[in-house]
């Protein structure tokens, strides 16, 4: 049994109220709230009765929370964080293999090579990073400016403070003075070179969302 569109209206300002308003999510949850109301319907419940169950049922997906795999300090709807973990869970053991495995290798594996190319690749990586930093500083202002919401935006707002790495990996240098590899730094510039290719990747991801729902 389907629902009217003044009953439909009733769904549309109960989520609006919960101010849930990601464009890649709302049309998927919208349904689902629809479906379930209608299968009560078909029990013989009356649509009060359907929408005050259904309403129940979803008021916990709508509860605030927080991962371990976003940081704990960023906080959403629990719909939200429950599809931002499953998009970017592989994403996640990326940076810290991207991290780990350079400090892993060079401390059993130490690099030397001569200090005058030392210092030409550390300048190398230093204008590098730069670039990247200047691509994700656009890619701040844009997504911040943009104000459509969307699972992808929420997933780069979690991933800002891992340029800490790379900044640090391009201040200090991969190779020391003597021209040995440092494991650590190398790390945090392989890490941070990790982080501007999951914000490329979540970033295109949120411009093909507003595209697809045509919202400018």
């Amino acid at each position: 049994m389907e629902i009217t569109k003044e009953q439909l209206l009733q769904v549309e300002v109960y989520l609006q109220h919960k101010d849930f308003d990601f464009i890649d999510l709302n049309v998927e949850v919208l349904d689902h709230i629809i479906s379930d109301i209608e299968s009560l319907l078909v029990k013989k419940y009356s649509f009060d009765n359907a929408f005050k169950i259904t309403i129940l049922k979803w008021e916990k997906h709508f509860k605030e929370t927080s991962s371990f795999y976003l940081g704990f300090h960023y906080s959403e709807s629990k719909i939200v964080v429950k599809k931002a973990i499953k998009m970017f869970k592989p994403f996640y053991f990326l940076y810290l293999a991207a991290y780990i495995l350079p400090v892993i290798f060079l401390k059993l594996v130490p690099i030397q090579i001569a200090i005058a190319f030392a210092e030409s690749i550390n300048s190398l990586l230093f204008c590098t990073s730069l670039v990247m930093l200047s691509y994700l500083v656009f890619i701040f202002f844009k997504t911040v400016n943009s104000k459509v919401k969307t699972t992808y935006r929420f997933i780069l707002k979690t991933q800002y403070l891992g340029l800490v790495l790379l900044i640090t990996g391009a201040t200090m240098g991969v190779f020391r003075e003597n021209g040995e590899m440092n494991p650590v730094f190398t790390g945090f510039i392989c890490g941070g070179f990790a982080i501007v290719f999951i914000c490329h990747h979540f970033y295109k991801k949120h411009i093909e969302a507003i595209k697809k729902c045509k919202i400018l």
